[in-house]
């Protein structure tokens, strides 16, 4: 447990301070109404991602960890299985959410309906974090805490390389393309690492994946309930800033917020 802990520990020290390098970056070069934009779409985002992955990151781990304690390896693979083919059902769920209620989306987070593409091209971001989200709960499942702590770390590092100059060449209108493509790495380093611990596969139909997971789909979704809580009391407190305020307003809201329960 404690080589463990201080395997994360330290990485998760890195990541703050990428994280605290990236965010000043970020704030210098797009101001308090980028962050207040970047805020609103991250956070609608999180909320449709958290209704819809019904919790299968969370869940899953449980399943893989008992099989893989018992060493048994056919199980194991057969349980990682069904989470991949579950997961497709959640992210096709979430994307075509983002796609279809994308103008109601702008017109409550922004007050009209000139984020309606943003938002759609957004849901592309949420593939990525559902699909990445997956790939991790199965190293922490098979315990590859290396692999996952590199996954984590690499992901951060890459994303703070490319996306800066992004927003330093095109500010605002970089914004989007951000958030697509930090999610993006993440999941490219995810599947890297999920790939080299040699999962066998298994061909599941899906109703056999329904069947078989449906012991994670409740458990996921009980889990599930009290983020979802925070998700939407954190959302709701943006939009009404948003509201009363104004997006610079959320901006610095937004940033206040990492701070404190994220950094320190």
């Amino acid at each position: 447990v404690m080589k463990a802990t201080s395997l994360f520990g330290g990485v998760q020290v890195f990541n703050i301070l990428i994280s605290l390098i990236r965010s000043k970056l970020i704030a210098i070069l797009i101001g308090p109404t980028g962050m207040g934009i970047a805020g609103l779409l991250t956070s609608t985002m999180g909320l449709i991602n958290g209704l819809t992955n019904f919790g299968l990151d969370r869940s899953a781990v449980k399943d893989i960890s008992l099989a893989n304690t018992n060493s048994d390896s056919e199980k194991a693979s057969r349980t990682i299985n069904v989470l991949r083919r579950l997961v497709w059902f959640t992210v096709t769920l979430g994307v075509i959410i983002m796609i279809v209620a994308a103008p109601l989306l702008s017109e409550f987070a922004f007050g009209s309906k000139d984020y309606t593409i943003s938002f759609r091209w957004i849901s592309l971001a949420l593939l990525f974090q559902q699909l990445a989200s997956s790939q991790l709960a199965i190293l922490q499942g098979l315990r590859k805490l290396q692999s996952l702590a590199k996954a984590n770390l690499f992901g951060n590092f890459l994303g703070l390389l490319i996306t800066v100059p992004l927003y330093y060449y095109f500010r605002i209108d970089a914004i989007v393309p951000a958030i697509i493509i930090a999610t993006f790495i993440s999941f490219g380093f995810s599947l890297y690492y999920t790939n080299k611990a040699n999962i066998k596969k298994v061909k599941i139909s899906n109703k056999e994946a329904i069947k078989e997971g449906r012991s994670m789909i409740n458990l996921g979704f009980m889990l599930s309930l009290s983020s979802m809580i925070t998700l939407l009391v954190a959302y709701i407190i943006q939009i009404y800033i948003s509201k009363t305020g104004g997006v610079d307003e959320v901006g610095l809201y937004t940033a206040g917020f990492l701070i404190l329960n994220s950094y320190v």
